[in-house]
């Protein structure tokens, strides 16, 4: 399984970047949202998953919240002019605040994505598979994502719409901060 952490520095294609951070709270859990806004990068990164859509461009923002406790971890994308491209909610074993100030997730494969015309889609379910077969993952962590992935789905349901506001408010109020 992979670490990753709110800085996301794995993205080495973000030459320049500028990011913020602000600590809330989510159902009487502490959390820690942030905004990456890529002032440069080496080039655009496009994504075939679910459709092709370009997820790394220079002015681009990613507003990531990462909550105590929760096993998914949603990063929503902006593009260059503000518009919302999608939510992408990585399945992870637990998000954790080891350093408080940047949290980190284990990847658990599994991820779900909301694009904007509203669809929820599941990807990388092959992943998840072929890591349980090949003994990345136990059965017991297989059973937490699939778990994971199915309240996430089962919740986004009835929750679409003030989730991609949620994002839409936390952007601007981030990118205010962040002084863009």
């Amino acid at each position: 399984m992979k670490t990753r952490n709110m800085r996301r520095e794995d993205w080495t294609a973000i030459t320049k970047r500028r990011q913020v951070f602000s600590d809330f709270e989510y159902l009487g859990k502490r959390g820690v949202e942030s905004l990456l806004y890529m002032e440069e990068v080496k080039e655009p990164i496009t994504v075939e998953k679910p459709e092709r859509v370009t997820i790394v461009g220079k002015g681009y923002s990613w507003v990531q919240s990462a909550v105590e406790g929760e096993h998914v971890w949603p990063t929503a994308m902006f593009d260059d002019k503000g518009r919302f491209i999608q939510i992408y909610f990585d399945i992870t074993e637990g998000n954790r605040f080891d350093d408080p100030q940047v949290p980190a997730f284990e990847d658990l494969y599994l991820d779900v994505v909301v694009t904007p015309d509203k669809e929820i889609r599941v990807l990388d379910e092959s992943d998840l598979e072929e890591s349980l077969a090949a003994g990345k993952v136990t059965e017991e962590k297989y059973r937490q994502a699939k778990e994971a992935c199915r309240r996430l789905c089962c919740w986004l349901e009835g929750h679409r719409r003030e989730t991609e506001e949620y994002c839409r408010e936390t952007y601007k109020r981030l990118l205010e901060k962040l002084g863009v």
